[in-house]
């Protein structure tokens, strides 16, 4: 091997089979350790490529639960696979020698099926699925080995029945096959799922199931029995397990093809909740003593839980971060060790196993959930400490968030858009279902003692008579521990999806489950309540997660965080070292996280951020290839779209967002993507939507306020504007406000907030640009050119079309003629048909006495609804010489413009 492989060193061999031997290497290069097979049996030519076809498809297949190939090398009659070395034992090896629990064994068995799954998805099916290809290491991982034989899908030869020369029978084990495999037939997916079935059965009953008497018979016996019998219902042997768990092993082992319709990933999640649920069902009965301290019996289990109040949503929704920022930490392993597991047969376990049944049972069609998770409620206890509260609040949170992220057909609505309703609204659960478009919110009321808490879950729904009135459609109520972080966080995810019986497929990631620490989780937990709970972001906090994540790397929920905690930092900063930062660290995550869609969706922020919207394209749509969900999608694609200026696309991505979920929200988005677009009556007609549903949102009003500010409503904007600025007091709309009386000519008053909204916010360009036009106005040329300049300065380099815009009247009012027509030539590439842009450039070529260019621009600023008196400002006097100019006034009722 040494000659032909000269970067390997061959140690010793590790077994032997009937398609080759396999040796444990050194990989010379790389300095790690290799297994390499040998492949004795020597096909011919037209064969060999095809074997090697299949060897470097199947390399592609990148999953923790199947043993990667690293290489293929062709020496012409000889062929030798390079893989991952796995110290381990086979699964045969491992039942003879290591004496494990029904939930060892369910693990066994889920990781089992996750690497199957993974493999069929990438249309590789194994055709010898058998214990000796199976391998487990002492920490109980399991990986799945031994493709040589591995079919795809997609060949047309699976179309047809088998050859003697092609079909996996010549090397495959009798004993493990499924009934169309010895019969030569055809073979899909469905074949590895009936060995998957002997192997369950096996491990869990403790014989073949299709092997009698003491011996079991030959392989040519139990073959004959694969293809005729059937064998004895698990239930009869296991007496105590869940009926869930034993149907489950009877489906795997339906001998019709066209009936045996499970899938591995259908097993996967079944064998999950089968698995949480006797977790749970040890907790249980473990929980069982009344809390000290306080009668449980008085605690109301139902009551309805408020966000706390925050300050209000900083809309421009469209430029805030992507909600979905946490994904799954899943349950931890159990402990591998060597005693007996005795099931308790208590009637809590039977009323779980019932319950399981009826989920896997019920096959209707599940809707869309669009779900909102209320602030968890701590009823004030002086037997906890403050910051042990708000870690448990923070815990329970945590994971129905991520539980809601990682289920397929679920949508988590954001804190920040909960939050602006419960602003106005506090005691209006009515309201915020209508406002945010709920289908189900959670409330969550917790009440505590020196070590345990009592959990309430509450899932509101629609009143089925009455879709204006909440109904309670079902409770769970629960013990927690305080200071088992772990605990609390895989058992409130369990009570969680029990919540919905109907949704098989709670938390259903797809991300492999790792172990995690409870001192990781728990350093993990106090970060989150810091960062989320508090708002206090900082480079100390990204630096503690970022070595929590390199301690853990399977921490999956710390990677949403971090990426939200650096993207925060980098807009406070504008220090692109936060960018770097990111991209290793998910350049460094496991494979399983790194070619998720989670980090899809982080990869697309982090390249929104950056301003690099093609990167951005690109993970949007490896996002979709990932299995983002359609709203998801339409989310991404609208901020993408409406940061590159293409504003219709915008409007119609919004729209088509609003469909799957009709809020004040999206219709906001739509409104201010019309805006933008300068289609001022659909703007308009979206924002009078949005204060039907929420007559006091801060956000739509004040966008229609500027919608009457563009058409000139002076009125109408200047009281909408007073009403904001009593209430709020906010720079922005007092800056707004100085515009609309600068345009109303009251230019003392515009002045006086000019100047007001500057000291609240001075380095805001608009604040500057308002004042220096105001200043101009009134003479003061030296204090207006001085403040110009500061709008140069700042807005230098920007390339967004609002800041070219401001820029380029800057450099106009500067008699900076081309540096003005420059930055104008910039934003008209963005957007063609924006009125700003053809406003300010209407403003540029007015000053710069170019009259005919100014009347052209003036015309399509109109066109495009900007309002008329906009051009009552000074700087549009000169043209009041040119007759066009004049017909466009008296066009736009605006006669008496040049008549002075």
């Amino acid at each position: 091997m040494d000659n032909k492989l000269p970067h390997y060193s061959r140690e010793r061999l590790l077994g032997e089979g009937g398609m080759g031997k396999v040796y444990l290497a050194q990989d010379n290069q790389l300095q790690r350790q290799v297994a390499i097979k040998e492949l004795t049996y020597q096909p011919k030519d037209d064969e060999v490529n095809h074997a090697l076809k299949e060897a470097r498809l199947l390399a592609r297949v990148n999953h923790s639960n199947i043993i990667q190939i690293y290489n293929v090398h062709d020496e012409g009659d000889h062929i030798s696979l390079v893989m991952e070395y796995f110290n381990s034992k086979t699964l045969t090896q491992f039942q003879q020698e290591a004496y494990t629990t029904l939930v060892q064994k369910l693990d066994l068995l889920q990781q089992l099926s996750a690497g199957l799954a993974a493999a069929h998805k990438n249309d590789v099916i194994h055709c010898d699925l058998k214990p000796s290809n199976i391998l487990v290491n002492e920490q109980g991982q399991l990986k799945i080995t031994d493709f040589g034989i591995a079919l795809l899908a997609s060949n047309e030869s699976q179309n047809s029945e088998q050859t003697a020369s092609n079909n996996p029978l010549q090397f495959g084990s009798l004993l493990f096959m499924s009934p169309e495999q010895i019969k030569l037939q055809a073979v899909d997916y469905r074949s590895d799922i009936f060995s998957f079935g002997i192997i369950a059965y096996q491990l869990m009953v403790g014989s073949h199931p299709f092997a009698y008497g003491n011996n079991g018979g030959s392989a040519t016996d139990v073959a004959k029995r694969i293809c005729e019998h059937t064998p004895e219902h698990a239930k009869n042997l296991m007496l105590n397990a869940p009926s869930a768990l034993t149907d489950l092993l009877m489906e795997m082992l339906i001998k019709p093809l066209e009936q045996r319709t499970l899938t591995a990933e259908a097993i996967e999640n079944r064998l999950k909740h089968i698995r949480t649920a006797l977790l749970q069902a040890e907790i249980s009965e473990q929980a069982t003593l009344p809390l000290s301290g306080f009668p449980l019996s008085n605690v109301i289990s139902n009551g309805y839980a408020h966000a706390e109040n925050t300050a209000p949503i900083q809309q421009n929704h469209l430029n805030s971060q992507s909600n979905q920022n946490l994904l799954a930490l899943e349950n931890p392993t159990t402990h591998w060790v060597k005693q007996p597991f005795n099931i308790i047969a208590s009637l809590g376990l039977i009323f779980l196993a019932v319950l399981l049944a009826f989920w896997f049972n019920n096959t209707q069609k599940v809707e869309t959930k669009q779900v909102v998770i209320l602030k968890p409620t701590l009823s004030d206890s002086p037997l906890i400490a403050p910051m042990q509260q708000n870690l448990v609040i923070s815990a329970v949170e945590d994971a129905l968030r991520q539980a809601v992220i990682n289920t397929k057909n679920m949508y988590l609505i954001s804190n920040r858009e909960v939050n602006s309703i419960t602003k106005e609204h506090p005691d209006d659960l009515n309201k915020l279902k209508q406002a945010v478009g709920a289908s189900d919110i959670i409330s969550i009321s917790l009440e505590c003692d020196n070590s345990r808490c009592k959990v309430s879950f509450s899932r509101l729904v629609a009143n089925a008579n009455n879709n204006d009135i909440l109904a309670v459609k079902s409770e769970k109520n629960w013990l927690a521990p305080i200071d088992d972080f772990n605990a609390i966080f895989s058992t409130s995810q369990t009570q969680f999806a029990s919540l919905f019986p109907e949704h098989l497929e709670v938390n259903q990631s797809g991300l492999v489950q790792r172990p995690i620490n409870e001192d990781d989780y728990r350093d993990y937990i106090e970060l989150y309540s810091q960062i989320k709970g508090h708002g206090n972001y900082s480079d100390e906090s990204l630096t503690k997660l970022e070595a929590l994540l390199t301690h853990s790397p399977y921490l999956y929920a710390a990677y949403g965080l971090y990426r939200d905690t650096a993207l925060d930092l980098y807009l406070d900063s504008k220090n692109k070292k936060y960018f770097q930062q990111l991209d290793v660290l998910l350049q460094n995550s496991p494979p399983e996280y790194r070619y998720s869609v989670f980090a899809a969706i982080d990869r697309f922020w982090l390249a929104s951020d950056r301003g690099d919207m093609i990167e951005a394209r690109l993970q949007l749509e490896e996002a979709k290839k990932r299995g983002a969900d359609d709203l998801t999608v339409l989310s991404l694609e609208a901020f993408m779209f409406f940061n590159t200026g293409q504003y219709k696309k915008a409007a119609n991505s919004y729209a088509n967002a609003f469909k799957l979920r009709p809020s004040s929200n999206l219709l906001y988005n739509i409104a201010f993507s019309y805006w933008r677009m300068g289609d001022l009556i659909k703007a308009e007609n979206s924002i009078s939507e949005i204060l039907k549903i929420v007559p006091g949102d801060y956000s739509a009003q004040q966008l229609l306020a500027s919608v009457w500010l563009r058409q000139g409503r002076l009125e109408l904007a200047i009281t909408a504007y007073e009403k904001i600025v009593t209430d709020l007091n906010k720079g922005k709309d007092i800056s707004n406000l100085s515009l609309a009386y600068g345009l109303n000519k009251q230019y003392i008053k515009s002045l006086e907030l000019a100047r007001k909204a500057l000291k609240q916010n001075p380095k805001q360009p608009i604040n500057l640009l308002n004042l220096a036009d105001i200043e101009m106005i009134l003479g003061d040329e030296e204090s207006a050119n001085s403040h110009y300049q500061q709008v140069v300065a700042i807005l230098t380099g920007k390339n967004e079309v609002k800041y070219l815009t401001y820029l380029a009247q800057a450099y106009g009012q500067l008699s900076q003629a081309n540096r003005a027509i420059e930055a104008l030539s910039k934003a008209q590439a963005l957007a063609p048909e924006n009125g700003e842009v053809s406003y300010s450039s209407a403003i540029v070529y007015s000053l710069l006495k170019e009259e005919a260019s100014a009347v052209h621009h003036v015309k399509a600023a109109l066109k495009n609804n900007v309002g008329v008196v906009w051009f009552n400002l000074p700087w549009f006097d000169s043209l009041c010489a040119e007759y066009e100019f004049q017909q466009l006034m008296v066009k736009y009722d605006n006669g008496t413009r040049c008549s002075s």
